[in-house]
C-alpha cells in the first residue's frame, strides 16, 4: 500500500512560504500590466509661432507634462516662418475638422486642442486617456489620409470626362468652329477653338474655386452635405428620366441663346475666351451637378488646389478632342450629327454617374 508522510511543521512553513510568494507575484503581475500599458508610447503634434505669446505658455506646459509622462513624444511644428510645416498644419486642420483654425494647437490621436481651448488640464486628460488606450499616431492620420486619395483621384478623373462630355459645351464649340470654317480659313479653328476651352477651363475653375470656398466657410455641416446630395440624386433620376423621353430637362436656358449665337458669329479669340465664360455659366445646369457633389469630396483634403486643377483639366479633354478633330479635316455637320445622335446616352451616362455620387455620399462611401 502506498503510505502518506506526513509533513513537519518546518515542511508545512515552507510551502505556506512558498505558496505565499507565489500569490503576491500574481498580484503584482495584475497591478503591473496596467502600469506597463500606462507608460505606452503615445505621439502628439504640436503646431505655434515664433512670435505668439500664448504658444509660449503652452510650450511649458508640454514641457512639464514631458517630464510627467516618459512615454509621450512631441512633435514640434512651428508655422510662422516654414512654409512645409504651415502646409502639414493646413493638412491637419482638413482631416481633423477643428471648430476654428488658429495656434496654438496639439493634435493628440483622434483629438485637436485649439487656441485657448488648450489647456493643461484638458492636454493631460487627453494624455492620460491615450497613454491607457493607446491612440494613434496623428503624423499616421495624415499619411494614412494621403495614401487613401488614390481612388479618390481615380474617381475625379472618371466625373470630370464624364462631365466634360456634355451635349450643351459641345453643341456650342461645334457652333462656334461651324461658323468659323465659313467665315474664316481653317488654321484660325486651333487659335479660337483653343481661345474657347481656355474661357471654359478658367470660368469651371473659378466657379469650383468660390462654391469650394463656400463649403469651407460652412465648415462642411452635415446640413451642406444633405443639400449635395439631395441635388446630386434628383438631377441624376432627372437625367435617367430625360434618357427614356428624350427630352432635355436640364439645358441651356433659352434666354441666353441670342447672346452666345452673337458671339458665335463674331468668331474672334476674345468673343471665343467671352464665350466660353456664358457657356460653361449657361451649360452648368447640364452636368454641373456631378461638379458640386466632387467640390464636395475635394474640399476635404489637403490638395484640393491641385485636384481642382486636375479635375478641371480632365473637364476640358474632350473639347481638345473635338478641337483636333475638325483641325483635322472632319466637318462640324458630322460632329454635330453625332453629338445629336448620342445626346440621349451621354444624358443617361451623366445621370447614372450624379444618381451613383449621390447614393455613395448618402450611405458615407463618399
Amino acid at each position: 500500500m502506498c503510505q502518506v508522510k506526513n509533513l513537519g511543521t518546518y515542511e508545512v512553513a515552507s510551502l505556506s512560504l512558498i505558496s505565499s510568494f507565489i500569490l503576491l507575484i500574481l498580484i503584482a503581475n495584475l497591478f503591473l500590466i496596467p502600469v506597463a500599458d500606462a507608460q505606452s508610447h503615445v505621439s502628439l503634434c504640436y503646431f505655434y509661432g515664433e512670435d505668439c505669446s500664448h504658444c509660449k505658455d503652452v510650450e511649458v506646459v508640454i514641457e512639464e507634462l514631458e517630464e510627467k509622462y516618459p512615454g509621450l513624444e512631441v512633435h514640434k511644428f512651428e508655422i510662422s516662418y516654414n512654409a512645409t510645416n504651415c502646409e502639414l498644419f493646413n493638412a491637419f486642420i482638413q482631416v481633423y475638422n477643428p471648430q476654428a483654425v488658429e495656434i496654438p494647437a496639439v493634435f493628440i490621436g483622434n483629438k485637436s486642442l485649439i487656441g485657448y481651448g488648450l489647456t493643461k488640464e484638458k492636454l493631460e486628460n487627453e494624455i492620460a486617456f491615450c497613454m491607457q488606450n493607446k491612440c494613434p499616431n496623428p503624423l499616421s492620420i495624415i499619411k494614412g489620409k494621403e495614401e487613401n486619395q488614390s481612388p479618390l483621384l481615380v474617381m475625379l478623373i472618371g466625373t470630370a470626362l464624364i462631365e466634360g462630355i456634355n451635349p450643351c459645351g459641345f453643341a456650342v464649340l461645334i457652333f462656334l468652329l461651324a461658323s468659323l470654317l465659313v467665315l474664316k480659313s481653317k488654321r484660325s479653328v486651333l487659335g479660337v477653338g483653343l481661345s474657347f476651352i481656355a474661357g471654359v477651363f478658367a470660368t469651371h475653375f473659378f466657379v469650383g474655386f468660390g462654391i469650394m470656398g463656400c463649403y469651407l466657410f460652412s465648415g462642411l455641416t452635415t446640413i451642406v452635405r444633405n443639400i449635395v446630395i439631395l441635388i446630386a440624386i434628383s438631377a441624376g433620376v432627372i437625367n435617367i428620366r430625360d434618357f427614356w423621353r428624350d427630352k432635355a430637362t436640364l439645358a441651356i436656358p433659352s434666354s441666353l441663346k441670342p447672346n452666345i449665337v452673337k458671339l458665335v458669329k463674331s468668331a474672334s479669340i476674345p468673343s471665343a475666351i467671352l464665350l466660353g465664360f456664358f457657356a460653361t455659366i449657361a451649360g452648368l445646369p447640364c452636368t454641373g451637378c456631378i461638379y458640386l457633389s466632387i467640390l464636395e469630396l475635394i474640399a476635404g483634403t489637403p490638395s484640393k488646389v491641385l485636384f481642382l486643377l486636375l479635375y478641371n483639366f480632365f473637364y476640358a479633354l474632350p473639347l481638345f478632342v473635338i478641337v483636333a478633330i475638325i483641325y483635322k479635316g472632319t466637318s462640324p455637320e458630322e460632329v454635330e450629327e453625332w453629338r445629336k445622335d448620342k445626346r440621349r446616352y451621354m444624358k443617361l451616362i451623366g445621370g447614372l454617374v450624379m444618381l451613383a455620387v449621390g447614393i455613395a455620399m448618402l450611405f458615407g462611401f463618399a
